[in-house]
């Protein structure tokens, strides 16, 4: 190749190593959720049978960007009208035709709760939440050096202190886990790290990072009242934020450890029973109670 490069009396310049993007919840969460999983389905890439929890997922996520988007008047309506039920409704048949067309479906009880609690979030927090929604689907990244980290916070909303600060949110499909869980943990770091995402974006810090967790609406003993654990308002002191980069880091570098060896080591701590419970290698797990495992190595 030099010797060509030669010829045409051109200089050589060796080849860029390109960097491998990671993002926060597909790469990083999923890993430190179940490495198997992870070395499995996302690094390479076999097709799960079980997609209840995507489908969950994408549907709260996608019916609720179109509550946004017809509050401002970009789905045929007047700007800053709320949306119906029947809105709802419309905007839950139109994702749920389009993942059966992608083969990802829902039990009827699933899809029955992911459009009750979609309703009633919808009539609880939209009249205040809507209005203050500057974006949303907000796409970030940062380099890390030897790595592009990427995310997409679900909204970004004006501070509802008042001021000029903006506040990051994220809806997630589940109940509020204990304090003392994991998932607790790596919920709070998704939102230091996407904290320091934007900060690197705009040069701003968010006001605050809030986690909203949307089957606590399931249970509608007071249909108007916002369950007590519906919200989490995550910490963004500094050294919070560093510790969750540093956290995200060292991940970052197992994964990379595993690609390498061609070879995905246990989990380091229990998977929650609901990933295990929807997850198509729990038959032959050793992270896995009641399945494959005589002797589990992990749950209680």
């Amino acid at each position: 190749m030099w010797q060509h490069f030669q010829s045409l009396n051109l200089p050589y310049t060796a080849p860029v190593q390109s960097r491998r993007r990671y993002s926060v919840t597909a790469d990083i969460l999923a890993y430190q959720q179940c490495s198997i999983q992870y070395g499995a389905f996302v690094a390479r890439r076999y097709e799960p049978a079980l997609v209840v929890q995507l489908f969950y997922g994408t549907i709260i996520h996608q019916v609720l960007d179109r509550a946004h988007a017809h509050f401002r008047g970009e789905l045929g309506v007047p700007k800053g009208m709320l949306p119906t039920d029947a809105d709802i409704e419309n905007y839950f048949t139109e994702v749920e035709n389009a993942l059966v067309a992608r083969r990802i479906r829902a039990v009827q009880n699933a899809r029955d709760q992911a459009l009750k609690i979609l309703k009633r979030f919808n009539s609880l927090e939209g009249p205040q939440l809507y209005p203050r929604i500057i974006d949303t689907e907000c796409r970030l990244q940062a380099d890390q050096g030897q790595y592009i980290l990427h995310g997409n916070v679900d909204v970004l909303a004006d501070s509802s202190s008042g001021g000029n600060g903006v506040e990051i949110w994220d809806y997630k499909g589940a109940s509020k886990p204990s304090l003392g869980d994991p998932e607790y943990r790596r919920y709070e770091f998704q939102m230091q790290v996407y904290a320091d995402l934007y900060s690197q974006k705009t040069g701003t810090t968010p006001t605050k990072a809030i986690l909203y967790f949307l089957n606590e609406l399931a249970p509608d003993p007071e249909p108007n009242v916002r369950p007590v654990n519906a919200l989490l308002e995550v910490d963004l002191d500094q050294t919070a934020v560093q510790r969750a980069l540093k956290s995200f880091g060292q991940t970052v570098q197992q994964i990379e450890s595993c690609r390498a060896n061609r070879k995905w080591l246990d989990p380091m701590e229990a998977p929650s029973q609901s990933t295990c419970n929807a997850c198509d290698l729990r038959w032959n797990c050793r992270a896995t109670v009641g399945f494959g495992r005589q002797y589990p190595l992990l749950h209680p």
